[in-house]
């Protein structure tokens, strides 16, 4: 079975024809001074001075400087600073760092494009990238990088490691002397702080720090939440399998579509040498009571039935990938691991779940075991019946579902996840394996999706299309039958936005239209989706959803599961992988 890994490639623009414009100093403060060419006498800078290839900007003991690159690329300078403009064509831009500290940020490039930074010990090639850089002319280095990666050659080779080093975000290196070992790390708080700061030129030092402080005060807030959330960090562990730490992690603060404060958390982790765990935490403060009647989900949606508002909501979406080899210890290595055609998965599952009580748990989760006579991962009834025959109406997709109660609830889930479950008849499960044994309860139960006739039952599904909007939201429910043909009908309903980090439900303009870097429209997008289990009322479709009445598993009302997706830990898996996925392709 082959197995490819792809990055999406974003094309924003062609060449132009015209020749390179130049590059000019768009503030200042203090003393600074600027050649404005190769062949000219340092001058006073002046507000959009122009500075053509050759040229330089140095910075006094009370002078800092931001330049503007023809390609939108930012150079804020600090004290004590010298910046030459190397080389500046349309594809082609080297800046050089003669002394000093500066920070630059340049945009996604074109095809083709080159930007680099060079520093006496060292040249940094960069793109869709913001770093720091302080260099002496002896050849001492730091390097921080926020966003993106920075790949960067030295100029003398050290005695000992690599002459090319892949720094990805939120890692920094430290060269002491030109020829010796560098130390890379990631970035203290401490360190990221000083980064993020604002280097405008002639800001005081609070005024530097407001923006960090802004985004300080949104972290407090989740700090607070998670203080009263009685051992959320140790449940979080449990459930999702902790065995060492994780290979990547992202997580952003935002607002969800009901105005909801959110603290998204990805991870992605090696519980074992074969599994990939990926794992995204949803946390709330506080979780609003939504009214069935005061918005478009009285037409269209679906009710939230859970006791009013609560506080200090968890949610938690979780993906375990297990293969039947161990996976390489160095992320970059994994590209050309899953290459390998003789790599076979053993199975995968994904379980979506309110954890907001640790001794209740309501969830939905679906499994897929590797089939060597398809050579594929199959959802079907092997899932809990390993050894039953298949046909038109069991090869269907199998969910399993209901609230795990008690002391053992998290112990049960980790067991589904594994697929450490069987038929127990009539849509029940038994526990296999180690560690837990017997029934899973009456309340958790097993069912497929509904057939007739060979074919799937049409299920229920709208979106802004119906009513003529141009937004990116979906109500949809899909019918299965507990413990598969002629059991009882449940409906796994969802709703889904595509949403803004201020809560706003996003349109498809706002990304047909935006001519914003592709990094930068991940950052300020998120998804929503909203899952319920509902009752059946024998109606003909599109009614036959219950949208008011939550099926009950035998527990009173069940709860929502209330999930927000960032794209940010997948972008940081690409730009980690990126090199070696070029290298495969090369």
């Amino acid at each position: 079975m082959r197995k490819y890994i792809s990055a999406a490639c974003f094309i924003l623009a062609f060449p132009a024809l015209s020749p390179a414009q130049e590059a000019r100093v768009l503030s200042f403060a203090g003393s600074v001074e600027v050649k404005a060419d190769r062949d000219v006498e340092w001058a006073p800078a002046e507000k959009n001075m122009e500075i053509k290839e050759g040229g330089a900007v140095r910075t006094g003991a009370d002078g800092a400087a931001m330049v503007l690159m023809p390609n939108k690329a930012k150079v804020w300078m600090r004290e004590n600073s010298g910046l030459e403009i190397e080389q500046r064509k349309t594809l082609a831009s080297r800046l050089s760092l003669l002394f000093g500290r500066m920070k630059v940020r340049v945009p996604h490039l074109m095809r083709k494009e080159r930007f680099e930074v060079r520093t006496p010990s060292a040249v940094c090639a960069v793109r869709g990238t913001e770093f720091t850089v302080d260099a002496t002319p002896e050849g001492a280095m730091d390097i921080k990088v926020l966003y993106g990666e920075v790949k960067l050659n030295f100029t003398v080779p050290p005695v000992k490691g690599k002459s090319e080093i892949h720094l990805p975000q939120g890692q920094f290196l430290s060269l002491a002397e030109k020829g010796k070992p560098a130390r890379q790390a990631l970035l203290t708080k401490e360190q990221e702080y000083r980064a993020l700061e604002n280097w405008h030129p002639g800001l005081d030092p609070r005024e530097r720090m407001a923006g960090i402080a802004e985004k300080e005060n949104s972290r407090a807030q989740i700090k607070e939440f998670a203080k009263t959330t009685t051992g959320a960090e140790q449940q979080v562990k449990a459930f999702i399998n902790t065995a060492k730490e994780s290979d990547l992690e992202a997580g952003r603060t935002l607002n969800d579509v009901h105005g909801n404060l959110v603290r998204v958390e990805q991870r992605l982790i090696r519980p074992d040498p074969q599994t990939l765990q990926f794992v995204n935490i949803v946390k709330r403060p506080t979780y609003a009571n939504y009214s069935y009647s005061s918005s478009m989900s009285n037409t269209y949606g679906f009710k939230y039935n859970y006791g009013g508002a609560i506080t200090n909501r968890l949610d938690m979406f979780q993906v375990n990938l297990a293969f039947d080899r161990a996976l390489p210890q160095r992320i970059e290595e994994w590209p050309s691991f899953f290459n390998d055609n003789t790599i076979k998965p053993s199975y995968m599952t994904t379980v979506a779940a309110n954890r907001t009580d640790a001794s209740n748990i309501f969830f939905v989760a679906e499994g897929w075991k590797y089939e060597a006579a398809r050579d594929e991962l199959i959802n079907n009834i092997r899932v809990v019946k390993p050894a039953e025959a298949l046909n038109s109406a069991n090869d269907q997709d199998v969910i399993i579902t209901g609230v795990l109660t008690g002391a053992a609830a998290i112990a049960g889930l980790n067991k589904i996840s594994k697929l450490e479950i069987t038929d127990a008849g009539s849509g029940a499960l038994n526990y296999t394996g180690t560690g837990l044994a017997g029934s899973v309860g009456a309340s958790v139960v097993w069912a497929q999706r509904e057939t007739a006739g060979g074919n799937l039952v049409a299920g229920y599904d709208r979106d802004a299309n119906d009513v003529g909007s141009d937004q990116l939201w979906r109500f949809s429910a899909d019918p299965y039958l507990i413990g598969g043909s002629g059991g009882a009908k449940i409906w796994l309903a969802r709703e889904s936005y595509v949403i803004g980090n201020s809560g706003n439900i996003r349109n498809t303009a706002d990304f047909t239209s935006s001519g914003s870097d592709p990094f930068a429209i991940l950052k300020e997008n998120a998804a929503q989706v909203l899952m319920y289990i509902k009752q059946n009322i024998g109606a003909t479709t599109p009614n036959t959803v219950d949208r008011v009445n939550d099926y009950a598993f035998g527990v009173g009302n069940t709860r929502n599961i209330d999930l927000v997706f960032i794209p940010d830990l997948a972008v940081a898996a690409i730009q980690r992988m990126l090199p070696a996925i070029t290298e495969l392709g090369n």
